[in-house]
């Protein structure tokens, strides 16, 4: 599973833990386009070091754990 695999499939998984987070609301929040934030959740594209950075601060997460880990099976883990 490639880095940008494990960070759209990552970063797709936090937002919809939060209720009502839609891809607008996050992509306003890191100063970037619908479109844009979409296309890292999809795996289209990957986001600047600026967004990664945001993207780790907005969902609390490290950027090793967003890169490296599939949340998914962590936060399981974790219970």
């Amino acid at each position: 599973m490639s880095t940008l695999s494990i960070l759209s499939d990552n970063i797709r998984y936090l937002r919809m833990q939060i209720p009502g987070l839609t891809q607008g609301k996050i992509a306003e929040k890191l100063a970037v386009t619908r479109d844009s934030y979409a296309k890292y959740e999809i795996g289209k594209t990957a986001p600047p070091l600026d967004v990664l950075l945001a993207l780790s601060r907005y969902f609390q997460v490290s950027t090793d754990l967003l890169l490296t880990v599939d949340l998914r099976k962590y936060q399981k883990q974790l219970c």
